[in-house]
């Protein structure tokens, strides 16, 4: 049965991941999302996943009458999460515009939904914020104990609900910890632990990190919310929590983590010794959590740590994480930077030349399903940006940034697959989307497809990364011999094998382009080229070399 399904606070932390695990069945749906702010990149991907937008707040008792009237499920996220969560933090403008939105807000939504609309709502653990000895495994029959404005709005909400609507879950949620560019979110102590523990920093536990914390992963927050969409269950609150550990435990995990992060430990007393809520409810609706701590914070690291390399590539090859393999074969997963809209296949025969343009907007990303290729690329703000090559190998993901000039010199019948967020339509091929701008003509292809050194020199591994790149330079000693004659340039490049750790050239010039004009000479004696001389003889007679196999021997040493 086709659903209308609304999410207040669709661009927020929640509301993103949830807008995210719906757009798997966004077809299936009528999905709207509201919400005051207007951030671009995420209406963009809610676009691209069939869910429609809509910019307005829950204060607007006009617009929620309008939405929400024949809603058929309604995840209510919106409101103020920047709050206090200390006496010395609270602000009175603030904490009167949290209990506004908070109030009047879910009011708003109580009276627009009808007697069939299945509301569903994010409570907090922080209704027992009073408690002021350690209590553990709370469950949903304990008094609640408010103090700050946050919380207290929370439970108005709760009974408001309780009272009023016929369809209700209400969802008291841990700390809910996961990444997210959200600067607000950095502060939720995994969240800040995992992102010390990125930076090799120090990581200080007040009172020594005693204090007992309820947390929860974030994906497993929105599974949890679908799944109680999905089910028949109504008029019931349960505790979200996945685990309970102390501040020092997840400390302790970063350093486990990251042996280099230092923990401090301070005597500082805290206000209270924190509390745990119990998940037993939850579990036994047979909802079952899927994500971990450590595996979590593992993340949290890797992407604040990819994040800071990444800026500084203009073009960058991912392979794949997180691979599972079994008899069947191989399964790899590629995290992509920001959503697609469309998949290019394509198919291109060794010896050809595909791009030679660039994207004045998009970010490309092409993933190599079969084959090779050799990238070349330019940055085209940077003036006498150089020309950068690089070797791109089945099962790469291959990023370009935008007004970045690129092309892809096949060396192998190849077939990849170009994934896309805008558009690729080829009439307006050459005037939005995508701008011819040739770096590589057939002369500089052909010498690329000859002389390009695909594999490691010493074990024959593709396993190769480029340490430095010099652009295109001309050859040393190669004096020109009037101001009309034009230098012959080649790539000058090293690679490191991470097989066998050899460093070495990406590209060989022909020995007769590199030493016809060769006017270095080695400081060497009579007796040393004699000594070379001699040894040569010995060689051709030792090992019955022939006119063709001195040629070839010649050509190989000069490499």
């Amino acid at each position: 049965m086709k659903k209308k399904i609304i999410i207040t606070g669709g661009l927020g932390y929640l509301g993103t991941e949830l807008c995210r695990l719906y757009s798997g069945i966004s077809w299936k749906h009528d999905i709207t999302v509201i919400d005051s702010r207007f951030l671009s990149e995420r209406i963009n991907e809610l676009k691209n996943w069939n869910i429609k937008f809509i910019q307005g707040g829950i204060l607007d008792k006009n617009l929620i009458n309008k939405e929400l009237k024949d809603a058929d499920v309604v995840h209510h996220l919106a409101g103020i999460t920047d709050v206090a969560y200390v006496y010395n933090d609270v602000n009175i403008e603030r904490d009167n515009k949290i209990k506004q939105i908070a109030i009047e807000g879910t009011n708003n939504i109580i009276e627009a939904i009808n007697e069939k609309c299945k509301l569903i709502f994010p409570s907090t653990h922080v209704v027992f914020e009073g408690f002021k000895q350690l209590k553990k495994e709370i469950n949903e029959d304990e008094k609640v104990c408010p103090i700050l404005a946050y919380a207290s709005s929370k439970v108005i909400n709760e009974e408001d609900i309780k009272k009023r609507v016929k369809n209700y879950i209400i969802l008291r949620l841990a700390s809910v910890y996961g990444y997210s560019m959200d600067s607000l979110r950095i502060s939720i102590m995994p969240n800040l632990f995992s992102k010390i523990t990125s930076q090799n920093g120090d990581i200080k536990l007040y009172s020594g990190g005693k204090q007992l914390k309820s947390l929860v992963p974030l994906l497993d927050v929105v599974r949890c919310f679908k799944f109680m969409e999905e089910s028949n269950i109504k008029n019931e609150i349960f505790h979200l929590s996945k685990e309970s550990l102390t501040v020092k435990d997840v400390a302790l995990i970063c350093k486990k983590i990251n042996p280099k992060v230092n923990i401090i430990e301070t005597k500082d007393e805290i206000p209270n010794p924190g509390y745990s809520i119990s998940n037993k409810k939850l579990l036994s609706t047979g909802f079952k959590f899927l994500y971990g701590l450590e595996e979590s914070i593992k993340e949290m690291v890797e992407k604040w740590s990819t994040n800071k390399n990444h800026n500084l590539e203009i073009e960058y090859i991912k392979r794949g994480e997180k691979e599972f393999v079994d008899l069947r074969g191989k399964i790899s997963n590629y995290e992509l930077s920001e959503p697609i809209n469309l998949i290019g296949y394509i198919e291109s025969k060794k010896g050809s030349v595909r791009a030679n343009h660039y994207h004045p907007v998009q970010e490309q990303k092409c993933l190599l399903i079969k084959g090779q290729y050799i990238s070349v690329y330019q940055d085209l703000l940077e003036k006498n940006a150089p020309k950068i090559t690089h070797i791109v190998n089945a099962g790469d993901l291959i990023v370009t940034r935008p007004n970045v000039a690129h092309t892809m010199v096949f060396t192998q019948d190849s077939i990849f697959l170009n994934l896309v967020r805008g558009e690729r339509e080829h009439e307006n091929y050459g005037i939005t989307h995508t701008v011819s701008h040739k770096i590589v003509l057939d002369e500089e292809r052909d010498s690329l497809l000859k002389n390009y050194k695909l594999k490691c020199r010493c074990c024959d591994s593709k396993n190769l990364k480029r340490v430095i790149s010099l652009g295109y330079q001309p050859l040393a000693n190669n004096l020109l011999t009037s101001s009309d004659e034009k230098d012959e340039i080649f790539p000058l490049e090293m690679n490191f094998c991470q097989d066998c750790y050899n460093c070495q050239l990406s590209y060989t010039v022909e020995p007769e382009k590199l030493f016809s004009h060769y006017l270095y000479l080695s400081s060497t004696g009579a007796s040393f080229v004699d000594h070379f001389k001699e040894a040569a003889k010995s060689y051709i007679k030792e090992f019955d070399l022939k006119k063709e196999d001195r040629k070839s021997t010649r050509l190989n040493s000069s490499h």
